[in-house]
């Protein structure tokens, strides 16, 4: 677990907002407090849904970030920043098969939970944080050292500047 310390807030939270880079992320959650507190359950809810409809959800069954993006921009804009925020993020499954080969590392996709990263604004500073959940035991810390310096390369070629905490 690495947390990285945003410098640029304004930036980032137009990149966030704003911008698509994020809009492949899977919203576990998210959070938003202005004068009123916001709570959003990314987990699809299926029996909104009519049967035919179900056969097209993602097979995740958790939202992407460019359905929610346009919604938190609308809690989020105006003159005031949020009292604070926090987003968690999953990694898509794919996203996952794809760093277990680039590494060979010695799991199988099933042994992961999530690959995660948490965005969290409070007290005027804003985090990246990021997070691995497995299914099985391990003191081998490969996969999360692989996952931290994947979204620090993510940060670096979004131009998000940050530091170390």
């Amino acid at each position: 677990m690495v947390a990285c310390k945003v410098i640029d807030i304004k930036g980032f939270m137009a990149k966030l907002l704003l911008k698509e880079i994020f809009d492949e992320f899977l919203v576990i959650e998210a959070e938003i407090s202005t004068d009123i507190r916001f709570s959003i359950d990314g987990h699809i809810q299926e029996e909104f849904f009519t049967i035919e409809e179900r056969e097209e959800l993602p097979k995740e069954r958790i939202a992407l970030w460019k359905r929610l993006r346009p919604i938190c921009f609308e809690l989020i804009k105006g003159k005031k920043t949020p009292k604070n925020m926090k987003i968690v993020f999953r990694m898509k499954q794919e996203m996952v098969r794809s760093l277990l080969q680039e590494t060979g590392l010695p799991y199988r996709e099933e042994d992961i939970e999530g690959l995660y990263l948490h965005i969290r604004y409070e007290k005027e500073s804003l985090y990246c944080i990021t997070g691995v959940s497995m299914r099985i035991f391990t003191m081998e810390k490969g996969l999360e050292h692989s996952w931290d310096k994947k979204v620090q390369e993510f940060l670096k070629t979004s131009e998000i500047f940050y530091e170390m905490e």
